[in-house]
């Protein structure tokens, strides 16, 4: 799961694959803004034909942490 994040991440945000590890803050560590996480959402939403709810991504603050959710959401 976390590879397919990584590569959406990668592709939809234009990062360099070796700054996205697991532990990696999607806030801190890659200076995401708000319109750059609504375009990467509505990737993995679309890829994994999920609906992520707005408050679910408050908590989240690693790429694991958003694997996880992804992962769960799509059983």
């Amino acid at each position: 799961m976390f590879e397919e994040i990584r590569d959406i991440m990668v592709s939809t945000l234009d990062l360099d694959e070796d700054k996205v590890t697991p532990e990696t803050n999607l806030r801190t560590d890659l200076d995401i803004d708000s319109l750059d996480l609504v375009e990467f959402v509505s990737e993995v939403e679309d890829h994994f034909g999920i609906m992520i709810p707005q408050d679910a991504l408050e908590s989240i603050q690693t790429v694991s942490d958003f694997a996880a959710m992804v992962e769960k959401l799509a059983k």
